[in-house]
């Protein structure tokens, strides 16, 4: 995903300024796509030179001109392509990952504090969540506003279950390392769960 499309995205439902963008950023998606104030202006400004949206200048005597932008048609039709392409899979880069591959170098109770230090972030980002949810949900919407909630609200359900998940298998993993269980699982223990949801 890039922070391109998803500025055309937010201009789909209305026009923006620069600043009310970035408070859309921070109310919705910023769990799993932040962006700052300097990167949507510099975005805002490739799109305006592409075309992709218009811009308003509104003259302020005692302070800075607002600016307000729209998306465009061709705006549209360059969303609703990147939309409806599918994606390639992007490489993944987690530093916790590059951390544990080498953990073998740490005393067992180092390796299990960063462990748990990884949990406890994990469990401050399911607060995030709720208070996204609670956001999200804290009112009544119309029937137009039903489908619209349903897709955006799938991507805090994704990292509601992919975080929950991943703070299981944080706790089995201090288990095991408490325990001595040093051995690596089975084919059967690892890939079984893979296997049986693709016959399902």
């Amino acid at each position: 995903m890039s922070l391109k499309h998803a500025i055309l995205g937010f201009l789909s439902f209305q026009s923006f300024t620069g600043y009310d963008l970035k408070q859309a950023f921070d109310n919705s998606v910023a769990h799993f796509w932040p962006a700052d104030q300097s990167q949507i202006y510099r975005t805002l400004k490739q799109l305006h030179q592409e075309g992709l949206i218009s811009q308003e200048v509104i003259p302020r005597e005692d302070r800075l001109d607002v600016k307000i932008y729209e998306i465009t048609d061709t705006g549209r039709g360059e969303l609703h392509q990147w939309l409806s392409t599918p994606l390639p899979l992007t490489d993944t880069r987690d530093p916790f990952l590059i951390q544990l591959y080498f953990a073998f170098m740490l005393e067992d109770v180092q390796a299990i504090r960063l462990l748990k230090a990884e949990m406890e972030q994990v469990d401050q980002l399911m607060q995030v969540y709720e208070s996204v949810y609670q956001v999200a949900t804290g009112r009544e919407h119309t029937p137009e506003e039903k489908r619209p909630l349903f897709y955006t609200m799938l991507t805090l359900e994704f990292g509601v279950r992919a975080n929950t998940w991943y703070r299981h298998w944080l706790q089995e993993v201090v288990e095991r390392i408490e325990a001595g269980e040093m051995d690596v699982l089975s084919p059967e223990a690892l890939f079984a769960p893979v296997r049986k949801e693709e016959k399902s």
